[in-house]
C-alpha cells in the first residue's frame, strides 16, 4: 500500500459548518477501516483557505478519490480537495 495526502480547501465556511457533523461521521468510518491514518487541520476557516490534510493508505489515487468523492463536505460542494503522493521526510542531518 502507498500513502497519499488529501488536502482540503474550503469553498464555503457556512456550508462546511452545516455539513460538518456528517463529515466527521464519515471520517470516523474511514479511520476505523484503516484508510485514514493521520491528519492535521489549520485554524483558519476562511473561504478559499486550505483547511486540513489527511494521510491515507490505499493502493491508488483512484481508490482515495472514490472515498473522498463520498465525503459529505465534498459531495455537498462546501470543500474541494486534491490528492498528492505522500512521502515522509527525514529531519535528521
Amino acid at each position: 500500500m502507498k500513502k497519499f495526502a488529501v488536502i482540503y480547501r474550503i469553498l464555503s465556511v457556512e456550508s462546511s459548518n452545516a455539513l460538518r457533523p456528517k463529515h466527521v461521521e464519515y471520517l470516523k468510518s474511514l479511520i476505523a477501516a484503516g484508510r485514514v491514518v493521520d491528519g492535521m487541520k489549520f485554524p483558519d476557516y476562511s473561504d478559499g483557505c486550505i483547511q486540513g490534510v489527511l494521510i491515507c493508505q490505499a493502493n491508488s489515487k483512484e481508490e482515495v478519490k472514490a472515498w473522498f468523492d463520498k465525503d459529505p463536505v465534498i459531495a455537498g460542494g462546501a470543500r474541494t480537495y486534491e490528492i498528492r503522493d505522500y512521502e515522509p521526510m527525514s529531519l535528521k542531518a
